[in-house]
Parts: structure tokens; sequence; C-alpha cells
């Protein structure tokens, strides 16, 4: 546990990552603004914890909703120590056979949305001159791959975002983590928008089905734990991979990429000369 009680602000706690952390931190006698879509898919939380869990509706496509309900959680709690951003969906298709609205729908809840709580919460957290922005990203952060590439670019700038801020709120005290997470048994996967894809890609879309039954889904309980921990240190790192399939996946990624710049540095440096 930690040594004083914190107040937290996660986004999307209806299932998976955001409704294991806002358990976790109530348990430990933390206090939550616990925030999703639909307030009753939340409720049990102040039925449990009625002193300290806040039942808050945020959208984080809608910011006034979202200044809202910022405003209602430092009145409640009259401080902020800990943000998450964790709301968002993937959506898994080609490029080629995206759906245009679509696509800008999920890079308004995972990269704007993200940006845009933080935004609200920015003065007042500064004002305090401390506390923890946490972003989910996802192994997806860092690589990426076939049919997946969408979803991939929207966490790859919640990644550039994150690591920019972290630069810039740190003479006020503020720390940044963002969290790569791996495979785990939220419904994340179950809420994944799969369109049927063109015949080009359906050998894409078969092998992209079968990989992930392969997957080994972990408990997200593990992972809340784990981001608790990384929550209360006092140095606590910049970009935090959860899960060991996510490790070694990240770690060969970054090791093929470091092969790569090395075969071609010549080459590179040789443009900075005549």
């Amino acid at each position: 546990m930690a040594d004083a009680a914190k107040t937290w602000l996660i986004t999307g706690c209806t299932s998976g990552f955001g409704r294991a952390l806002a358990e976790r931190a109530l348990a430990r006698g933390d206090r939550v603004a616990v925030t999703a879509l639909d307030e009753t898919t939340v409720a049990d939380f102040s039925a449990r914890y009625p002193e300290r869990a806040l039942i808050l509706k945020l959208d984080v496509t809608k910011p006034d909703e979202v200044r809202a309900g910022l405003d209602r959680a430092f009145a409640a709690f009259g401080r902020l120590d800990v943000l998450v951003n964790n709301a968002g969906f993937a959506i898994q298709t080609s490029i080629e056979d995206a759906d245009d609205a679509l696509v800008r729908r999920m890079f308004e809840v995972n990269t704007f949305g993200a940006i845009d709580v933080t935004r609200a919460a920015l003065p007042r957290m500064r004002a305090q001159g401390a506390g923890h922005i946490v972003n989910f990203s996802s192994v997806g952060g860092r690589t990426s791959g076939p049919l997946v590439s969408l979803y991939c670019a929207s966490k790859f700038a919640v990644e550039g975002f994150s690591l920019g801020l972290a630069a810039e709120v740190a003479p006020f005290g503020l720390k940044v983590t963002v969290i790569e997470p791996g495979a785990y048994a939220t419904n994340f996967g179950a809420s994944v928008i799969r369109p049927a894809p063109s015949e080009a890609y359906r050998p894409a879309a078969e092998a992209m089905k079968a990989m992930l039954g392969t997957l080994k889904e972990h408990d997200p309980a593990w992972a809340a734990r784990v981001i608790a921990e990384v929550v209360d240190a006092p140095n606590p790192p910049l970009q935090m991979i959860i899960g060991e399939d996510a490790y070694v996946i990240i770690e060969d990624f970054n090791a093929r990429q470091r092969r790569e710049m090395e075969e071609w540095r010549a080459l590179s440096c040789a443009a900075s000369r005549p």
C-alpha cells in the first residue's frame, strides 16, 4: 500500500484495466473518480465504497463533459494525484478497407480524448506541484503489423504526446508514465471492430485470427497491481511494458530496429556531408 492515500480519476472503468485499477485503488483505501459512458455500469463502486468512489458519466470525446467531470472530481476530492487515460477501442482492418468515419472516431477516443482529458486536468495538477499522469498505450504503441496499423497509429500518437508532455511538466513536479500492455483478459478483444475484409486482404485476416487464437490472456488484476506499484514509485518509468509477452515483442522489435540502423548508418550519416 502507498504511504498516503491518493486520489485518482480513471477513464473507461466499465471493464478491463479501468475497472481493475479502480478496484485496486479503492480496496487499498484511495479515492477514485470512476468514469464510464454509462454510469450504471460502474454504480457498484459507489455502493461498496460510498465515501471514496465518485461516479462520473464521462465521454472523452466531449470537451464540455470532460471539463465538467474534472470540476466535479476536484470539488469532491480537493486534488487529483493520479490521472489515468484508459478509455479506448480498436478497429482491425487494412488501411485500404478502413471506413473513414470509424478511423476518425478511434483517434477521437484513443488519442484526442487522452489529450483533452489531460489538458483539462493540467492547470490544477500543475498548481498542486505534484501528480502523475498515466496514459494507456499498448504493445502496439511500440510496434505495428498488418490489419492493426491504424490502431497502432493511434497508440504511437499517445506515446509521442506522452514523451513530450513528460518533459513539459517535469518542472512542475508532475510525472508521466505510458502503459504498454500485452494480451490480457479484458473486454477489449471482444469489443474490437472487425469489418469483413475485401478479397485481397482475406488471407491476412485469417492469419490474424489464427494468431489471436494462440494468445494466452492474463488477468488484468495482475496488471493493476503492477501499475499501482509504478504510481507509488518515487521515480516511475516513462514507458512501462506490462506483461512478459509484450516485453519479448518490444525487445525483439528494438533489436531488429537497431540492426537496421547499424546496417544503414553510413548512408544515413552521408546525408549530412557533401
